[in-house]
Formats: structure tokens, sequence, C-alpha cells
């Protein structure tokens, strides 16, 4: 079993980097990195304009988000490699009440 060191997680922090210098107004985020996968990060935003403005920032095309559900809340997410990086990205959201007495 080899040992695992930071170093090895350096290619996600570099690209993090690139990413803050790049889009200085970029959301936000709670950000995930695992020994397990030192090239993998998972990004959870606050929002679906988040989740949006990350797709954008990382060139990702658009119908690569989907629409689905975690933990019972509706989520919008997408994966994608990025400069040698796999992105989980994705945030849970409430969604917008229905319109009341029948409102269009």
């Amino acid at each position: 079993m080899s040992t695992q060191t930071l170093a090895a997680q350096a290619p996600v922090f570099t690209c993090l980097a690139t990413l803050a210098i790049a889009h200085p107004d970029l959301p936000a985020a709670y950000l995930t990195v695992s020994k397990h996968g030192t090239r993998e990060l998972g990004v959870q935003l606050d929002s679906p304009t988040a989740v949006e403005a990350w797709r954008e920032a990382l060139g990702v095309a658009p119908g690569v988000v989907v629409a689905d559900w975690i933990g019972g809340r509706p989520s919008l997410e997408f994966t994608a490699t990025v400069y040698g990086i796999k992105f989980q990205v994705y945030a849970t959201y409430d969604p917008a009440p229905a319109a009341v007495g029948g409102a269009a």
C-alpha cells in the first residue's frame, strides 16, 4: 500500500487557485477533496444559479447539467472532467411555492 500525501492532491488545489484567479466572482462552495480520489473535487453550492456560474466558468456544455433529487430535495448537478480534474458539482434547493388562487 502506498503512502498518500498532500502533494498527491496538489493538482486539485492548483486547479482551484487558477479558477479563483480567473473567475474571482465565482460563488463560494463547500469543497471536498479525498485521499482516495486525488484528482476529484466535490463542489456543493447554495443554488441552481451558483451551479450555472460554475458550469460557465468550467466551460461545460449546458446539456451536461441534470435536474434530480438528493435527500428528498430537488437538485441541479453535473459531473465533468476539466483540467484533468473530475468535478462533481451540485446544489439542492427548495422548490418555488405554487401559485395561489390559480394565478398564472
